[in-house]
């Protein structure tokens, strides 16, 4: 191999493994943006049937009609909640079929050095802008599901951001108090 096709194959190993990392950083985000999701899914669920629970025990209240309304709020609320859920599951299915294709990328240019058959660097790229045409497939659809959102793009990013605080707070609280104890050490009389 020349000093020139070991250059571009560096360059190329160099882009993928970026890629892979910009993979990685949009699937973290999209993975915790999943999981704020399904916390309101959650929420909203408990509350519906809990308010459901309430109108099958007293058929004749004064507020039936305000639970009636209620109940409907929370159930289109809870269909666009899953909707929202199916959409992020469907960008995380791509950002992994993207990891997966640009890992099978730097799989092909490892390949190259080893072998000296140069359709493995094409066949290499070929894989590259599939990767890249398949991120950038998922990333559409984050755009589009946050469009669709009620809430605005940087309200939704706070919420995200939030809960993924609240997470690691929640988190360290467990471990501090889940630690053991350490042993007491008795005086010899």
């Amino acid at each position: 191999m020349s000093v020139e096709q070991t250059t571009q194959i560096i360059q190329l190993v160099l882009n993928s493994v970026l890629m892979v990392l910009a993979c990685a950083f949009v699937l973290g985000g999209l993975l915790l943006r999943r999981s704020v999701l399904e916390n309101r899914l959650q929420a909203t669920s408990i509350e519906y049937f809990q308010i459901l629970h309430r109108l099958d025990d007293s058929r004749h209240s004064s507020n039936e009609a305000l639970q009636h309304h209620r109940l409907l709020f929370l159930k289109k609320r809870l269909r666009h909640l899953q909707h929202h859920v199916k959409a992020s599951r469907t960008s995380i299915l791509g950002l992994y079929y993207a990891l997966m294709v640009f890992a099978a990328s730097v799989f092909a240019l490892s390949l190259r050095t080893v072998f000296s058959a140069s359709w493995l660097v094409s066949g290499a790229m070929a894989l590259f802008m599939v990767g890249v045409a398949v991120l950038l497939a998922s990333v559409a659809l984050v755009v589009l599901d946050l469009h669709q959102s009620e809430n605005p793009f940087w309200q939704e990013m706070r919420d995200t951001l939030m809960q993924g605080k609240a997470e690691i707070r929640e988190f360290r609280g467990r471990r501090s108090t889940h630690q053991p104890e350490s042993p007491r050490r008795i005086k010899a009389s």
